[in-house]
């Protein structure tokens, strides 16, 4: 992994995407190309969180993960639409000659524009992974009682701020945003609305403080506004419905959602299987959340086996030498806050 600065993409309209590669180099021609979306207040630290070197180099694959715009070192883009964060990622991939179609690998937040470019971009997508991808509760299609089921999943305060942000301005939104940056603290307990099986790994050492240093990466420049545009954008900013990438993407995509996730519901995921019978492959684990998920299973190798049919199957490796290696080696020393 590239411990050095990050590097950039300049967009047509002068903005910067920040990106780091991981795997191959294109310099030893890699066989498949992957552009990894993060969550939400995440970075491109954590694009395809606890993917491990040596596997994206047994299968071939160089992954390119971005801080998506407002996040890390890319600068933000007020007027984001979904639309629009296709074309920047087309523009990355373009500029970093990935070629006429590349993968895509979304977790959480990050899987809302993977849903995007399957309708957007469909022609520039070879395939689809995401891990506990958020969707649009109010997508068409949703009844009533099956909304009420997904949103039991959530904390009382993440219901507050899923209302909130759907009936709020912007302006709004932006200063809770800047607010909750104004409280990032490394002695905040960051297992709150977890569930069981998520506080066990952040339990383990060195796991809360690079979430943390994650975070912080995520928000240090632009102050929250990358995650202010997510909150938009999630609550009041789908421009699509679910039946439209039915309709306009034919390849697979699958999903890996753990049962016990208390931050995105895993009735929402079977409802998606159900629309999109034939596209989407759902894989439940059972006894996982939204963090245990890619922690304590060997998630990185079943995901690109799913992706591309082979490659050995690896055996499954302990917190310290997988998510914690996924980052850079000096990341804890020399990120924290001045």
């Amino acid at each position: 992994m590239d411990n050095g600065p990050a590097k950039f993409v300049r967009l047509n309209d002068g903005r910067r995407i920040a990106y780091q590669e991981l795997g191959c180099p294109q310099s030893d021609s890699p066989l498949r190309s992957i552009i990894a979306l993060h969550g939400l207040m995440s970075s491109r630290f954590g694009g395809m969180p606890g993917v491990r070197e040596a596997v994206l180099v047994e299968y071939g694959v160089r992954l390119i993960a971005i801080d998506r715009p407002g996040y890390g070192q890319s600068d933000p883009h007020p007027s984001q639409t979904f639309r629009s964060a296709c074309k920047d990622i087309v523009a990355v991939a373009d500029a970093l000659h990935l070629g006429k179609r590349f993968w895509l690998h979304g977790y959480s937040m990050g899987g809302a524009f993977c849903w995007a470019a399957a309708r957007y971009i469909p022609e520039r997508v070879q395939g689809i992974a995401m891990w506990c991808p958020v969707g649009n509760l109010w997508w068409k299609g949703i009844t009533k009682e099956e909304r009420k089921e997904m949103l039991s999943y959530y904390s009382t305060m993440d219901m507050i701020l899923t209302f909130l942000c759907k009936l709020s301005p912007f302006l709004f939104i932006k200063w809770y945003s800047r607010l909750s940056c104004a409280f990032m603290d490394p002695a905040v307990d960051l297992t709150a609305g977890l569930s069981e099986a998520d506080k066990k790994c952040m339990l383990q050492p060195g796991s809360a403080e690079l979430m943390y240093r994650d975070r912080y990466e995520s928000v240090k420049k632009n102050k929250g506004f990358g995650m202010a545009k997510d909150f938009e954008l999630m609550n009041k900013g789908w421009d699509f419905e679910i039946a439209e990438v039915g309709e306009m993407f034919k390849r697979k995509i699958h999903i890996w959602q753990g049962e016990e996730d208390k931050l995105v519901s895993v009735s929402l995921q079977r409802w998606i299987q159900k629309q999109l019978p034939g596209t989407v492959k759902l894989h439940e684990l059972h006894g996982e959340g939204h963090i245990s998920l890619f922690v304590s299973t060997n998630l990185d190798h079943l995901t690109l086996q799913a992706l591309f049919g082979s490659g050995k199957q690896g055996s499954s490796s302990p917190l310290s030498e997988t998510f914690l290696a996924s980052y850079p080696a000096n990341f804890l020393s020399s990120n924290g806050r001045q």
